[in-house]
């Protein structure tokens, strides 16, 4: 993946650092854990216009993304279309709505 941009998770509520784990919750005050970013090294390494040029999913940003190297899975995920409902907005009474287009989910709905 090349650069890394983080080496630890830090605690939001006292600044406890973890290792790059599967754990979300400080063991200390249940303060959620977060990428502890290198913003310095980030700035000088990637723009607007390197991210926009990259293919319309979700790792285009994955500089950003706290894992480490290249995915394996969910190569496709993101930049899922959204679509107005009109109508369904008039139905509800607000001004505007947009439901998420995802057609790979309409396999596990049953049939009316």
């Amino acid at each position: 993946m090349g650069k890394e941009f983080f080496s630890n998770l830090k605690c939001r509520e006292c600044g406890r650092l973890y290792k790059k784990e599967a754990v979300h919750v400080c063991e200390f005050d249940f303060g959620p854990l977060e990428a502890d970013y290198n913003y310095e090294q980030i700035k000088h390494s990637i723009s607007r216009s390197v991210i926009e040029g990259r293919q319309h999913n979700m790792w285009r940003y994955r500089e950003l993304l706290p894992i480490d190297g290249d995915p394996t899975v969910g190569l496709e995920t993101g930049f899922t279309p959204l679509v107005k409902a009109d109508r369904l907005a008039k139905a509800l009474g607000i001004r505007e709505i947009y439901v998420k287009n995802d057609p790979s989910r309409i396999a596990w709905f049953p049939s009316p």
